[in-house]
């Protein structure tokens, strides 16, 4: 068991080392500050033909979206864990590269999945262009990952996307109406056969002979099996948005 806790204790270190290193600052990118505030002048004009908004519902303490600077409505998340407006992200695609791939406007990674943290039931909400339907977000987000959410990237690439995608995943896991039992099953298994590696006493390379080098062997086995869960949890989370 104490090994078991070092194992996880060092993964947990990893994973908050990305997360720390992918959120040091919320700003646009220096690179993208002029495409961002040709699409915030683009809404700013649309929105003096339309009805005056409505004081706009707070989903998150401190969070605004940092295309429009006002607060998030419908809120996506990207890969790579930053959120904006369902429209505003939709926006920035549309008026840039709208047959390839976007990069973050604030960490510069490529955004390979959108994630909406809203349902279809909730009712319209107000922009600063009008009024704007969830079903029309989500039809854009299904869109958008049918199209890139198969990109080849890197590791490296793969390795940032894990805490995020982790976090939807064990979010879902629990939650009732979430992923089909199928894939709850598959994780499960996942999860154990991990837990199995790291009790048996057989290994690639033993901590008794090998010291660290055998740390090192294990923490890349479970590496490697988190990458994979999210490999298959994007997987999913592209073809619901698609159906």
């Amino acid at each position: 068991m104490f090994l078991i806790s070092e194992y996880l204790n060092v993964f947990y270190l990893f994973i908050l080392h990305i997360s720390i290193c992918r959120n040091e600052q919320y700003n646009i990118h220096p690179e993208n500050q002029e495409h961002v505030r040709a699409v915030r002048q683009q809404l700013q004009s649309e929105s003096q033909e339309a009805e005056p908004a409505e004081p706009r519902r707070q989903f998150y303490t401190d969070m605004s979206c940092p295309v429009c600077l006002q607060q998030a409505v419908l809120p996506v998340e990207t890969n790579c864990g930053h959120l904006f407006c369902g429209s505003c992200i939709i926006a920035y695609w549309r008026y840039g590269t709208w047959f390839g791939a976007i990069n973050c406007p604030i960490c510069r990674q490529m955004v390979t999945l959108l994630f909406p943290l809203f349902h279809e039931q909730v009712s319209p909400q107000q922009v600063q262009d009008g009024t704007v339907e969830p079903l029309l977000i989500l039809r854009d987000l299904g869109d958008y990952n049918r199209r890139f959410s198969g990109q080849p990237r890197s590791l490296m690439d793969r390795l940032r996307d894990v805490p995020t995608l982790l976090r939807h995943l064990f979010r879902e896991m629990f939650s009732v109406g979430g992923l089909f039992w199928m894939f709850r099953i598959r994780v499960l298994l996942c999860l154990i056969g991990a837990l199995t590696y790291l009790i048996s006493p057989l290994d690639f390379i033993p901590e008794a002979l090998f010291g660290l080098l055998g740390f090192l062997d294990d923490f890349f086995i479970i590496l490697l099996l988190f990458i994979y869960i999210s490999i298959m949890y994007r997987e999913v989370v592209t073809q619901r948005l698609a159906a």
